[in-house]
């Protein structure tokens, strides 16, 4: 199932025509975009949110902004470009031949468009790994800002890369991430805590310093964040970080090398995840995840993860129905409720808005007849709106393997 809108699949090639004749831009600092007609005809045709339901858990999902300009989008052009991939791709990526795409993600109507995307499907936030500002993978939250939109969906952050900056950047950083912390729109739990993220850079020693001179200065800017503390094992993790200034933990990812269908990865997350958790009663974000599979970096090797494991698989986790996540969803929800005392935050947290190559996404993709495929943003706002009204109490349905990791 595809979004259903007024426009035509012509109307969003022509968007991608567009937008490539454009170019991208590469740093937040760029002037205003020109005019764009035919995006603006789609971003209207996207229908209305879905009403915020106060009632339920916070359902938020990762943002790896790798898509907007720079080395990274290069990198992930290569991972993505065979056409057994294509089917991954983000929606604004534009195929230029069965082994070439090119991928602009960072045009103001983009954003636009994804905020309305998400309100569309009822999340409540994004959780945007921070990057220094002068890197490009922060031009996506750049544009988030200035997004006329951005009261749609709310937005908090994770920590990693930005705790790593060079030492004469570290200040800066440091005093813009508390401004973040106070913009409109940031994401609170707990009568007004901001939620903040951190993504196991703190086990490194540098990292360790500035986290906890980050904590204080935080404190003397008035604020009082809620730290959560993204690991993958929920007993261990808490017992090692608690006495660190962490107030619960969660995870980025559920990674696997032994699950070989989406079943068994959401199995393997809520038996060790989620289920150890409340055995250990420990204060508790729980992970959703829409899927692993790096196939795509199997075949084009990425620099950052040199030697890993997955280089040598020869199985993959195919691509999960919709309704597979969207059931996976229902299930993270009722445990929210049914655990509030370990999940005092109310919240979850969902792998990812678009890790495409890693094969965690609920963003809209790319299709050969141009409508972007919003699939699983329509089964997850199925999800939202029947809650726990529909049964999953017998957890995930085994699925077909299949050794290419290819959808079925």
């Amino acid at each position: 199932m595809r979004l259903k809108t007024n426009a035509s699949p012509v109307l969003f090639a022509g968007l991608i025509v567009l937008l490539s004749m454009i170019g991208q831009t590469a740093r937040p600092a760029v002037p205003g975009d020109p005019p764009s007609d035919p995006a603006e005809a789609l971003l209207a045709a996207i229908p209305p949110p879905l009403p915020k339901d106060a009632s339920r858990p916070l359902v938020g999902a990762i943002r790896w902004d790798a898509w907007s300009g720079g080395t990274v989008t290069k990198v992930v052009e290569q991972t993505l470009g065979p056409a057994k991939y294509h089917h991954r791709l983000p929606w604004f990526a534009e195929v230029k031949g069965d082994k070439q795409v090119a991928i602009f993600g960072g045009r103001q109507i983009i954003m636009d468009m994804e905020i309305a995307w998400a309100a569309y499907a009822g999340l409540d936030y994004w959780a945007f790994l921070l990057y220094p500002e002068d890197s490009p993978m922060s031009v996506s939250l750049a544009r988030y800002l200035q997004s006329p939109r951005r009261k749609q969906i709310r937005f908090c952050l994770i920590l990693h890369n930005a705790l790593g900056a060079p030492d004469d950047q570290w200040p800066r950083e440091q005093a813009r991430l508390i401004k973040l912390l106070k913009e409109p729109g940031y994401q609170t739990v707990l009568d007004g805590r901001p939620l903040v993220f951190e993504f196991s850079a703190v086990e490194r020693a540098v990292e360790r310093k500035r986290f906890d001179g980050l904590r204080e200065a935080v404190r003397n800017a008035g604020l009082n964040p809620y730290y959560v503390f993204m690991g993958w094992n929920p007993e261990a993790d808490w017992r090692r970080q608690s006495g660190n200034g962490f107030d619960a933990v969660s995870h980025y990812a559920r990674a696997s090398g032994s699950a070989r269908d989406y079943a068994s990865l959401v199995r393997e997350t809520e038996e060790y995840f989620w289920r150890r958790a409340a055995e250990a009663r420990v204060p508790y974000i729980p992970l959703v995840t829409t899927g692993w599979n790096k196939e795509p970096r199997k075949d084009h090797p990425v620099p950052w993860e040199k030697d890993a494991a997955y280089l040598k698989q020869t199985e993959f986790i195919p691509s999960p129905a919709p309704d597979e996540i969207a059931a996976h969803l229902r299930r993270g929800l009722a445990f929210v409720r049914k655990n509030a005392e370990i999940c005092p935050a109310r919240a979850l947290v969902v792998y990812a808005w678009n890790e495409h190559d890693e094969g965690g996404w609920l963003a809209p993709t790319w299709t050969p007849e141009g409508r972007p495929n919003s699939a699983r943003l329509d089964a997850v706002r199925r999800a939202l709106i029947s809650g726990e009204t529909q049964s999953d109490s017998a957890g995930p349905r085994r699925t077909t393997v299949h050794a290419a990791g290819k959808p079925r």
